[in-house]
C-alpha cells in the first residue's frame, strides 16, 4: 500500500512539473535553430529533412518568353554569321571570272595553291594585269576562310598594281573590297582611307556608278563618326544626283535608306522614316524591285518597332517578309523573323510570337548550325584582334 502512495505521489509530481520543464525545453530547441512550437512548415529550419513547397508550373507563356531569352543570348553568333555572309556578298573580282568553292577546306586549299601557282607563272611572263587579278580572286579566297590579315595584303597588293598599270576601274572595285573588309574589322579610319582612294580612282576611270557607292559609304562612315550634317549633305546633293545621272533606281534606294540610317543614328525618327517611305516608293516603281521593297519595308518597320508602333511595325515587316520570299533572300528572312516574333511577344500575341520564332529557327539552324557559328565568332575574334595590332604599329 505505502508502495502504490508512493508511486501515486510521485506520478502527480511528475504531471504537475511537465508544462513547466516543456516550456524550458521549447525554448532551448529554439534558441538552439531548432523548430519551435509556433513554427510553420514552410518556415522550418532545424534538423532533419528540408521542407519546402514546390514552385508552381510554368505557363505556356512563360516557357516561350525563356526560349525568346535563349534566342537573343545566342543572337552574337547570328549576328556575326550574318555579317561574314554580308561581306562575301560585296566583294567584287576584276578581270576573268573564278566561281567560289563550295564550303569544304578541300578546295579552298586546292584553290589557293593553285592561285599561287598561277600568279608565279604571270609574275615570270610579266602579265601584272593577270598577277592583280589573281591577287584580288586571292584576296576573296582567304575573306572565305577568315583569313582576314593575308587578304588585307593581297587586296594592297592587287590595289598598287592596277595603279601601276594605269587600271583605275579595276583599282576602284578593288579599294571597295578594302574598305568593305576594314568596315566590317570595325577598323573605321581605314575603312574612311580606301572608300577616299576608291573615289579618286572612280573619278579617274569617269566611273559615276562607283564614285556614287563610294561617297555613300563615305557618308555612312561619317555618319559614325557624329558628322550627321555633312553625311546628310553628301547624300542629298552628290550620291542622288549620281544614281539619278545614271538611271539606277536601285542605287537611288539605297541611298534614300542610307540617309533613313544617318537620321535614325541622330534620333530623328520622323525624319528616318520618311526617308525609308522614299525609298519604298521609289522601289514600288520598279519592276523587278522586291530585294529593294524587302529591304526598305523591313527598316521602316525597324523605326517603327522602336517608336513602339507596334501594329504599324507588324505590317511592314510581314509585306517585306512577303518580298524576301520572292527574292530568295534567306538572311532577311531570318532578320524579319527575328524582329516580328520579338513584336509579337510584345503585343502579347503569343501564338504568332510562337510561329515566328519556329520559323526564325527554321532557317538560322540551316544557315547557321551552331557549332560552325561559334567557330567563326572565336576565328572572327582572333583575326581582329591581329589586325588590329598590325595596323596600329
Amino acid at each position: 500500500m505505502q508502495k502504490i502512495l508512493k508511486y501515486t505521489l510521485v506520478s502527480c509530481l511528475l504531471m504537475g512539473f511537465s508544462p513547466g520543464v516543456k516550456g524550458k525545453l521549447s525554448k532551448r530547441r529554439s534558441d538552439r535553430g531548432i523548430v519551435p512550437d509556433t513554427v510553420s512548415v514552410k518556415d522550418f529550419s532545424g534538423i532533419g529533412p528540408v521542407l519546402y513547397e514546390l514552385p508552381p508550373e510554368k505557363t505556356k507563356e512563360q516557357l516561350l518568353k525563356e526560349e525568346f531569352d535563349k534566342k537573343r543570348m545566342a543572337a552574337v553568333f547570328v549576328t556575326k554569321g550574318l555579317e561574314e555572309r554580308g561581306l562575301s556578298a560585296v566583294l567584287q573580282q576584276t578581270g576573268q571570272y573564278y566561281p567560289l568553292p563550295t564550303h569544304t577546306s578541300i578546295n579552298r586549299a586546292d584553290l589557293q595553291n593553285s592561285l599561287q601557282r598561277s600568279l608565279q607563272s604571270y609574275l615570270q611572263i610579266g602579265n601584272m594585269e593577270m598577277v592583280s587579278d589573281l591577287q584580288n580572286r586571292l584576296a576573296l579566297l582567304y575573306v572565305e576562310d577568315r583569313g582576314y590579315e593575308q587578304a588585307i595584303g593581297s587586296f594592297e597588293r592587287a590595289f598598287a598594281i592596277k595603279g601601276e598599270i594605269n587600271d583605275f576601274h579595276a583599282q576602284a572595285i578593288i579599294a571597295n573590297n578594302l574598305g568593305a573588309l576594314y568596315e566590317f574589322l570595325d577598323n573605321t579610319d581605314k575603312a574612311l582611307l580606301y572608300y577616299e582612294l576608291m573615289s579618286k580612282a572612280a573619278l579617274k576611270a569617269n566611273s559615276t556608278h562607283n564614285m556614287a557607292i563610294a561617297l555613300e559609304h563615305l557618308a555612312l562612315l561619317k555618319a559614325r563618326k557624329g558628322q550627321f550634317k555633312e553625311a546628310q549633305h553628301d547624300i542629298i546633293k552628290r550620291v542622288l544626283p549620281l544614281y539619278k545621272k545614271e538611271k539606277n533606281t536601285s542605287g537611288r534606294v539605297s541611298a534614300y535608306n542610307s540617309l533613313a540610317a544617318i537620321y535614325l543614328l541622330e534620333k530623328k525618327y520622323t525624319e528616318s522614316r520618311w526617308f525609308h517611305l522614299q525609298a519604298v516608293k521609289v522601289a514600288s516603281l520598279a519592276s523587278n524591285g522586291q530585294r529593294d521593297l524587302s529591304y526598305s519595308l523591313y527598316h521602316l518597320g525597324k523605326v517603327k518597332k522602336l517608336l513602339k508602333e507596334y501594329d504599324l511595325a507588324i505590317t511592314d515587316y510581314t509585306s517585306a517578309a512577303a518580298y524576301a520570299l520572292q527574292a530568295g533572300d534567306e538572311m532577311l528572312s531570318l532578320r524579319i523573323y527575328d524582329d516580328l516574333g520579338d513584336v509579337y511577344l510584345q503585343t502579347k500575341n503569343y501564338t504568332k510570337a510562337s510561329e515566328y520564332l519556329t520559323a526564325y529557327h527554321h532557317i538560322k539552324n540551316r544557315l547557321f548550325p551552331t557549332s560552325d557559328v561559334k567557330a567563326t565568332v572565336s576565328k572572327t575574334k582572333e583575326d581582329t584582334m591581329t589586325v588590329m595590332q598590325n595596323t596600329s604599329m
